[in-house]
């Protein structure tokens, strides 16, 4: 932890003598304290302040501590928390760190300074998973998906800039596009990338539990609610909440969403304690949301709410260059599932998936790719492989128009081409990305006169 950065600590003790001692000996040591004398206030504190550690009694009535760190977790998935413990309660201490609490400590302390090492390690613990994280996330974020059409990368350009404000984000496309993985990239290239991103498909529950999803509810708020139940929108405060396919969102719930966006703060279900958030909102959907709002489905002040800024994906049929990208990413993924190796794109089959609608977009490319190289018995993945799709369906079955020799020419030199740019011109690192042979490699970069890019 720097000199420079004063951790802030929750301490949580219902013995004020107890919890007063634990505040000045953390003080004296230069941290910020937060005391609470029970469960329910440092609930009610964390809605107001961010903390770094949380020391938590472990028996305490009402709320336990267990419970507790539950709901703090909840809020902040990387929070450590350290108990405190009477010798009699020490096997559910060592319970609640299998559950996942850092530490834990047997009162009274032997010594002071037991806690304050244990505080400081833990921290020094929690800095160093953090710096794991967004190493992770910065390589996964580098890289949502392979892309060469120039239009698609343009969208991702601007994707990167909007990631680091807080604007709430709209991203439509048909099905299968990749818009869920869209609002990935965007939320791991935020300031908020170290807590998960939360994700609801408003499509995939039904209409009557849905405000009990985004908001949670109490117990007995309906027939069913044996327990209090957190919402989506509380698992996502300071982190980043993806509301996929809102244009299902009934027209009776809009309102409730719009309010929760625009002041920040809701109720659960049968609930009257007003909860705050702090998150960033992204949505998707296949829809039409302009035209939904003029025939009375979709609210209009809803819409614009959530297309401050939009991103629209484009069909596969419409980017060449990215079929055949990732037509190459998912061999290599489906081989390496199988624990085969992975065979090499065959130019009558690169032409067939070229020329073929993909009306389930990239989703169905990934299928038919997997299915495929299940079914491969040679080092080349031939049309004979090709399963889950008609050969004699061509782009033509969506658009009217099939890709002539020139197109899906420019495809494949696109895709070498970003590929090259990817490894600096490095062959053999592109015939490995690309899956195939670097003397095939070779042999490709001459045919579109692309020799001089390597190094």
């Amino acid at each position: 932890m720097s000199k420079d950065y004063r951790a802030t600590v929750l301490v949580t003790d219902d013995e004020a003598s107890y919890r007063n001692m634990i505040k000045t000996v953390l003080e004296d040591a230069g941290f910020e304290v937060l005391p609470a004398s029970s469960g329910q206030q440092a609930l009610e504190i964390i809605l107001r302040r961010s903390i770094d550690v949380a020391v938590l009694d472990l028996m305490m009535p009402g709320m336990d501590g267990r419970e507790l760190m539950a709901r703090l977790l909840k809020k902040i998935p990387e929070l450590p928390v350290i108990f405190l413990t009477a010798h009699g309660s020490i096997a559910s201490a060592v319970a609640a760190v299998k559950d996942g609490a850092a530490d834990y400590l047997t009162k009274p302390l032997p010594h002071v300074d037991d806690l304050l090492n244990t505080v400081e390690r833990v921290l020094e613990l929690s800095r160093l998973k953090r710096q794991q994280t967004r190493k992770v996330a910065a390589k996964v974020a580098a890289d949502p998906f392979p892309c060469a059409s120039p239009n698609m990368k343009k969208i991702l350009e601007m994707a990167a800039r909007v990631a680091a404000t807080d604007v709430t984000v709209l991203i439509t496309g048909e099905s299968g596009t990749g818009k869920e993985r869209m609002a990935e990239f965007i939320h791991l290239n935020s300031p908020r990338s170290t807590a998960e991103m939360v994700s609801v498909n408003c499509a995939a529950i039904v209409d009557t539990l849905l405000e009990s999803e985004l908001f949670g509810h109490e117990k007995g708020a309906f027939t069913g609610a044996v327990d209090r139940k957190p919402g989506r929108f509380e698992e996502s405060d300071n982190s980043t909440l993806f509301l996929d396919e809102i244009g299902e969102m009934s027209i009776g719930l809009q309102p409730k969403l719009l309010r929760a966006l625009q002041e920040k703060e809701f109720r659960r279900v049968g609930g009257s304690q007003v909860i705050r958030f702090n998150a960033r909102m992204i949505a998707a959907t296949n829809r039409n949301l302009k035209q939904q709002c003029t025939v009375g489905a979709f609210r209009e002040d809803l819409f614009y709410r959530i297309s401050v800024f939009t991103l629209h994906i484009p069909p596969l049929r419409e980017r060449p260059e990215d079929i055949v990208m990732l037509s190459y990413r998912f061999v290599k993924e489906a081989a390496a599932r199988f624990a085969r190796p992975a065979p090499e794109i065959a130019d009558k089959t690169r032409e067939v998936l070229l020329n073929y609608g993909w009306p389930g977009n990239v989703r169905e490319l990934a299928n038919v790719i997997e299915a495929s190289v299940l079914l491969c018995d040679d080092e080349q993945l031939h049309p004979r492989h090709l399963h889950g799709i008609a050969l004699e369906d061509q782009i033509v079955a969506v658009s009217g128009v099939a890709p002539d020799k020139d197109m899906l020419a420019a495809a494949e030199r696109n895709a070498l081409v970003e590929a090259l740019s990817r490894f600096d011109g490095n062959r053999v690192n592109t015939a490995e990305f690309l899956n195939m042979s670097r003397r095939n490699l070779i042999y490709k970069l001459k045919k579109h006169g692309l020799l001089n890019r390597d190094k």
